[in-house]
């Protein structure tokens, strides 16, 4: 009987940032360690020419733009699997990384995991994921974040159940693009829906020549990130000023981060327009459609 190829299991994006070396390396370790049930994609901004030839193998899409949110934005529509994984150029993916990450995905309350950044010696580094520390918002981590504190991923290196992340790209406009911003709006969109992140330890992804993710701390990313903040979650605690001077003065912010999170009104208007909170539906409703009986489901399909 003729063998018919797996149903995709998850859909792996590869941008490509400035650096085709870098991506190449990224792209090549995929190839080394995928199971037979992924569907990859590498999405560029037309530079790229597929100088070996992998066009059977890799699914290759133009952008429009290089930024970072706009090639999985468009990398997006490609995606055909139940699970997307975004791997950022530089980053190389290490055997069963894969499995690691999808375990998670047991829980039906979780929408995204992150994997665990190591360097050559299989040492953790940031980048793996953000937690709202008591002074700063979107703090990268390179560990567990404390318990009960807001946490999500970067936009160069996770996994997401695919319905999810189509409501979150619906819910942030192309015009909020910067990575970012992206990164925790659409973290603080899950927390609001209710939808769990978490961490996969056993999942490994080599970023030490990873290329970094600008993250300059002043005083436009305070007020961006605190209008997020709440425009998404207007009832949840904000940093103290005590708690912002200490971060400003010791910590990774800045006076001039800090003056922005007091002043995040004035860009509130922007991030109105910008972030849509009610695009995403949250995971009890999701489960709710989920486990209705097939006929009920498709009606309530019709109606939403």
């Amino acid at each position: 009987m003729p063998k018919f190829p797996r149903p995709a299991r998850v859909s792996i994006v590869i941008p490509l940032q400035r650096d085709e070396k870098l991506f190449e390396e990224t792209l090549l370790s995929v190839l080394e360690n995928q199971t037979d049930d992924c569907q990859i994609i590498a999405v560029h901004n037309g530079t790229y020419a597929d100088p070996f030839e992998l066009s059977d193998e890799v699914s290759f899409v133009t952008a429009r733009s290089s930024n970072l949110t706009d090639l999985v934005r468009d990398a997006f529509d490609v995606t055909s699997a139940p699970f997307v994984h975004v791997l950022g150029t530089g980053m190389r993916a290490q055997p069963d990384w894969l499995e690691h990450a999808l375990q998670a995905f047991g829980n039906p309350q979780v929408g995204a995991v992150a994997p665990t950044l190591i360097d050559r010696a299989g040492r953790p580094v940031e980048g793996a994921h953000w937690a709202d520390s008591r002074g700063r918002f979107c703090q990268s981590r390179s560990g567990r974040a404390p318990e009960g504190t807001l946490r999500g991923f970067f936009v160069n290196a996770f996994f997401v159940r695919r319905h999810l992340l189509g409501n979150l790209l619906d819910a942030v406009a192309p015009a909020m693009s910067d990575p970012i911003a992206v990164s925790y709006a659409m973290g603080c969109l899950m927390k609001r829906a209710g939808w769990k992140f978490a961490s996969a330890d056993g999942c490994c992804i080599e970023a030490e020549d990873a290329l970094a993710t600008a993250d300059d701390s002043d005083m436009a990313r305070g007020q961006c990130l605190g209008a997020i903040r709440d425009r998404v979650l207007p009832g949840e605690p904000v940093p103290g000023m005590a708690a912002m001077l200490r971060e400003a003065i010791w910590g990774s912010s800045s006076v001039g981060e800090m003056i922005g999170m007091m002043r995040y009104r004035n860009s509130l208007s922007a991030v109105r327009r910008a972030i849509d909170p009610d695009s995403v539906p949250s995971a009890d409703d999701r489960a709710h459609v989920v486990n209705l009986p097939s006929s009920q489901t498709q009606l309530h399909r019709d109606a939403a």
